[in-house]
């Protein structure tokens, strides 16, 4: 028996994803200079209410939490 998905079968599941958001923290980002900050903190939030909405898993993890993380 394969063990290979096919099909409808191959879709993501909620039970099977996860989403991991890593260090999304202001200070990370307030230098970038090919994408609006603010742009990029609303597509995270609409990330993370979609994965809540659809019951996924969201891992959020940070660095240097001292210094607003």
């Amino acid at each position: 028996m394969s063990s290979l998905k096919t099909g409808m079968n191959a879709l993501l599941t909620p039970e099977e994803s996860v989403l991991v958001l890593i260090d999304h923290q202001p200070f990370q980002f307030a230098n970038l200079n090919n994408h609006e900050p603010t742009m990029i903190v609303n597509n995270v939030i609409g990330l993370a209410k979609t994965a809540k909405a659809f019951g996924v898993p969201v891992i959020l993890t940070t660095v240097v939490g001292a210094r607003g993380g």
